[in-house]
This record gives structure tokens, C-alpha cells and sequence, in this order.
């Protein structure tokens, strides 16, 4: 088993990662531009990186309350089979090509599976109260 490279400091945690290709939130000149992201899925974040070695994510946020789902409709391309977004009412939604429709089924799953997992939580957490 080869290693996997773990950029971040909680790497217990790590569920999935993987390089995706992440739709930009500020189309150019030539319409949507998607960059390549080394892609971290924990117990409680989605964090992306510029790189598999970057120490500093480009973005993140909490899993919570997103919802994924696959969508053929964000590219019109040969891998528009590939694509998946994550919802969120209220706050940005992020739109993701994935290697292959096997990949992109995967994150969506574990993404799904994930987000069960945290709504059937109900041990009493007061680590966040003051």
C-alpha cells in the first residue's frame, strides 16, 4: 500500500481526499474556470489545497448541514458525468469534477454517509458554550 500524502493536522480524521477539479466562484472572461485542488473531506470540514503538499488550505468549511448530489448539467463536456455539488441554503454552494463518475459517486457518498452520521448525533456537546 503506497503512502497518501496527509497535508493537514488532523489527519485521523480524513475520510476522503483526492484531487478534484473545483469550478471558480468568479467566472472569467471565458466562462466558468475550474481549477485543479488537492481535496481534504473530514469528520467536520471540506478543505481544499492548491497541492497535495500545501500546509495552507485555499478554502474550507464546515460539512455540516451541505448537502451532495451529482450533476451532469455543470459541464457540457465529455466529463460532465463527473460532477457534483454541495448545498448549503443560505450559504455558497461548491461545484466539483471528479476523475471518473465512479470517483464523483464516491465523494457524494461519503459525503452523504458523513452528513447521516453528524444528524444522528445526539451526545450533548458543551465544548462551545461559554
Amino acid at each position: 500500500l503506497e503512502e497518501i500524502p496527509r497535508p493537514i493536522q488532523d489527519s485521523g480524521n480524513i475520510l476522503k481526499q483526492g484531487y478534484l477539479e473545483k469550478r471558480s466562484r468568479e467566472p472569467s472572461f471565458f466562462g466558468s474556470e475550474w481549477h485543479k485542488r488537492w481535496c481534504v473531506l473530514t469528520q467536520r470540514n471540506f478543505l481544499y489545497y492548491a497541492n497535495e503538499k500545501s500546509k495552507q488550505p485555499k478554502g474550507s468549511f464546515p460539512i455540516e448541514r451541505y448537502q451532495a448530489r451529482l450533476d451532469s448539467q455543470l459541464r457540457k463536456d465529455s466529463r460532465k458525468k463527473c460532477c457534483f455539488q454541495l448545498l448549503c441554503p443560505g450559504k455558497r454552494s461548491y461545484e466539483f469534477t471528479a476523475p471518473s463518475p465512479a470517483e464523483a459517486q464516491d465523494w457524494v457518498e461519503q459525503i452523504q454517509f458523513l452528513l447521516r452520521d453528524l444528524s444522528s448525533l445526539t451526545i450533548p456537546c458543551d465544548e462551545d458554550e461559554e
